[in-house]
């Protein structure tokens, strides 16, 4: 595995062409490159040909075309959400990724004789956290028979309430999606896909799926100074469980100033965010919701693995001595989190990928690290995508030309693979976040190994929220079993209703 990890890691660090997915002409000639060899200079590795989009040659005579995009995030006393506008590049302004966007963009606008024009609904409208308001915009713009956008980027809640709804339009019945091909992500498709209908999906046509991946960030100041082993090796040898996680947590843990008491001006072993205790259910390889052979939804959360995980899980979050949940503790900004962890205050740091570009300045160097396995027999690590902040691209009823909205996605989220995702995951994260070359192979790890839990974005019984209240609200009379119980007759009328909702879908 570590040999594999390092010539991937090779390969990447040789770089890829920038290469539009086709033009007019039809020339789409692959290029092949030969990556950089290891270390000993005995393996070359030989880059795999890019792929272009099977699409038809169009000109479209300069028409405009319209994407929606949408996300969750509060702005004022929080700063968890970042912009996830993925095509508001007007311009070059020296940022790589605005920059590869921008280009992106052009070269599809030159191949299909487009002109590419944004509307955020977040700017455009001064809203924060917009999952409500957002499906109620989009279906007023259905019913009132004016949807003139050719896809929409919109955040998991709202989408999924669209999908139940039937506004949106199965993505396998579009002739030119090519949801086969590698700038889909297959790991989404699978998991979203209910029934054979696939309604949402996610791929290299957005980066949002990966600022929404859950990931662990371990301190190396911390980690010398108590002479911890070394944590990469934990993950390459398959020993970086959560008994282990909780072991070292309780080595660091100290009340710095002697007042008797845990705050912010402490040292923990780790450092957390609400939403980790659904990235613990999903580390164990299990989830809330998954589909039956049939292709139905089924409720997957009451079993025994994720029981023992999330016990031990909120017995240690509920340890103000071990952990802090700078949410509750502080307020809901990630500014005293970012300033904790940069201070040396903090082994590890539960988050979402979305952290690591805001610790470019924090002068101790620190690891990143997938979410730990439940034991060592589990077969890979698991790493949730957050529901809350997640962005998923889908195709609502009424578009005025269904094939030149699919021609016009498959192409850019082709171009997409061969640039964007490039620029954000190796320069972005490897080259400016990442502080050393395991780093770099972790973040393989984690985003070869993502989990979408349907049980999370279509929150059936609220069980995301109520599982995240066993820790965060220090709900010791409210345990997961009577929790569960409690829940569990609205989640199944839940599931039902959905099951019911798919099975009638007749597009």
């Amino acid at each position: 595995m570590k040999k594999n990890l390092a010539l991937l890691f090779a390969l990447l660090l040789a770089g890829q062409s920038l290469i539009a997915c086709g033009d007019a002409s039809g020339d789409n000639t692959p290029v092949t490159e030969t990556a950089a060899a290891t270390e000993s200079q005995t393996e070359v590795v030989t880059e795999e040909p890019r792929e272009y989009a099977d699409l038809p040659e169009k000109d479209y005579g300069g028409q405009e075309t319209k994407i929606f995009i949408a996300y969750n995030v509060e702005t004022g006393t929080t700063n968890f959400g970042v912009s996830k506008n993925e095509f508001g590049a007007h311009e070059e302004n020296g940022d790589v990724v605005n920059d590869t966007r921008y280009k992106r963009n052009t070269a599809v606008e030159e191949m299909l004789n487009v002109t590419i024009s944004d509307f955020d609904y977040n700017y455009e409208n001064n809203l924060d956290c917009v999952h409500d308001s957002v499906r109620t915009f989009v279906d007023k713009l259905i019913m009132a028979g004016d949807n003139d956008y050719a896809f929409m980027l919109l955040p998991g809640y709202s989408v999924c309430a669209l999908a139940q709804k039937g506004s949106l339009q199965d993505l396998n019945s579009m002739q030119y999606l090519g949801l086969d091909k590698p700038w889909w992500d297959q790991k989404a498709n699978a998991d979203l896909t209910i029934m054979d209908h696939l309604f949402f999906t996610t791929g290299d046509i957005s980066t949002a799926d990966n600022d929404a991946t859950c990931t662990v960030l371990f301190n190396k100041v911390v980690a010398e100074n108590f002479d911890l082993p070394d944590i990469y090796e934990l993950v390459l040898e398959g020993k970086w469980t959560l008994e282990k996680f909780y072991s070292l947590c309780s080595d660091v843990s100290k009340d710095l100033n002697g007042d008797g008491k845990y705050d912010e001006t402490d040292q923990y072993g780790a450092m957390v965010w609400d939403d980790i205790a659904m990235a613990v259910v999903n580390s164990t390889g299990d989830k809330c919701a998954t589909t039956d052979a049939d292709g139905n939804v089924i409720l997957t959360l009451n079993n025994e693995r994720t029981v023992n995980a999330l016990e031990k899980y909120v017995e240690f979050g509920r340890d103000t001595s071990q952990c802090f949940q700078y949410q509750r503790a502080v307020d809901a900004s990630d500014t005293v989190a970012i300033n904790m962890f940069s201070g040396n205050q903090v082994l590890f740091f539960m988050q979402l990928m979305q952290i690591v570009p805001k610790l470019r300045d924090m002068e101790a160097d620190f690891g990143i690290i997938p979410f730990p396995k439940y034991d060592e027999t589990q077969d890979s690590y698991y790493n949730t995508v957050g529901s809350w902040h997640s962005v998923f691209f889908c195709m609502p009823m009424g578009s005025a030309d269904p094939e030149m909205s699919t021609i016009l996605a498959e192409a850019l989220a082709c171009e997409s693979k061969y640039t964007v995702t490039d620029a954000y995951y190796d320069v972005n994260l490897k080259t400016k976040a990442a502080r050393d070359e395991q780093s770099a192979a972790m973040l393989d790890i984690i985003f070869e190994t993502r989990v979408y839990d349907l049980g999370w974005y279509y929150q059936f019984g609220t069980y995301n929220e109520a599982v995240m209240n066993l820790v965060r609200l220090n709900q010791k009379e409210q345990e997961f079993t009577s929790m569960y119980t409690k829940k569990e007759k609205a989640a199944q009328k839940a599931v039902d209703k959905l099951n019911t909702a798919f099975a009638e879908y007749e597009g």
